[in-house]
């Protein structure tokens, strides 16, 4: 666990219900963004994370790998964390494994 009260989430795609992404949220709150070192599914957004010298512009926009449709967008976060902005009402989220 990385801190606080985590959350793993299988996060769907709201057009047509295909897994985009299983990932560990901490804490409470909306989904607004997902970092790329809490990813763990599948394999190429979850490599991300080990890219060394990794850089915006190579970072591909998080889409459903069913449909095509456009989940998010890559970002930095203020603290230089790599990050997808979710775009709200295109994806759904269902609770995996809650860890205390």
């Amino acid at each position: 666990m990385r801190g606080g009260k985590s959350t793993f989430l299988d996060i769907q795609c709201s057009q047509c219900d295909g897994t985009v992404l299983i990932y560990q949220k901490d804490g409470d709150g909306a989904l607004m963004r997902c970092y790329l070192n809490r990813i763990f599914s599948p394999p190429g957004y979850e490599r991300l994370q080990y890219q060394a010298n990794l850089r915006l512009k190579e970072i591909p926009n998080l889409r459903c790998p069913y449909c095509d449709n456009l989940i998010g967008i890559p970002m930095i976060q203020q603290d230089g964390r790599f990050a997808f902005r979710i775009k709200p009402g295109t994806f759904k989220k269902q609770v995996l494994k809650k860890e205390a």
